[in-house]
């Protein structure tokens, strides 16, 4: 994999913020809650430094990463993603400009997903037509509920992202998402 090939076509003007997602092959650290903590705690101070922003978790063995920051910094994490030895088989789904974040709060979070977040994630990793609205949509969510239960109060939807709790075409059960 090289970075070249990853780049967006970006016409004539350059990019100011862009957004990836990858899924890739854990070979560690995706069914622990300590290890996600420790790759955490080493990817926060980084992604800080470079105003990268995200989200991060892992479903059925694979890894679901939304990063969000300056072009250059997302080549360069690009890179460095590229040679982690906790991972292989990277791949791509997305890159886009963007005028927004989507995790604009988060260097990187890693939610607790509950059952039905975990299968819609599941679902979504077998269709590669699948791209970072989809994904978002349901770790937004998970992100509302931990941050409602952290403080306490009842999760609302992401207002960047509309209505993401459950129905058709979302989070419900026979929906194919």
């Amino acid at each position: 994999m090289t970075v070249e090939t990853l780049k967006a076509d970006s016409g004539d003007r350059p990019l100011s913020l862009c957004q990836l997602i990858y899924d890739s092959r854990a070979l560690t650290g995706a069914a622990s809650g300590l290890q996600m903590s420790g790759i955490l705690a080493e990817a926060r101070p980084a992604n800080a430094r470079d105003g990268v922003t995200g989200v991060l978790t892992a479903v059925d063995g694979r890894f679901i990463q939304i990063i969000e920051g300056p072009p250059e910094a997302i080549d360069r994490l690009l890179v460095r993603l590229s040679k982690d030895r906790r991972h292989t088989d990277l791949a791509v789904r997305e890159r886009r400009g963007a005028t927004r974040r989507l995790f604009a709060d988060w260097d990187m979070v890693s939610p607790r997903l509950a059952p039905l977040e975990m299968a819609a994630l599941a679902r979504l990793l077998t269709d590669p037509r699948r791209g970072i609205d989809d994904f978002a949509r349901v770790l937004a969510r998970a992100v509302a509920h931990q941050e409602a239960v952290l403080e306490g109060r009842r999760a609302r939807p992401a207002p960047e992202l509309g209505r993401v709790g459950p129905g058709p075409g979302l989070l419900s059960e026979d929906s194919g998402v």
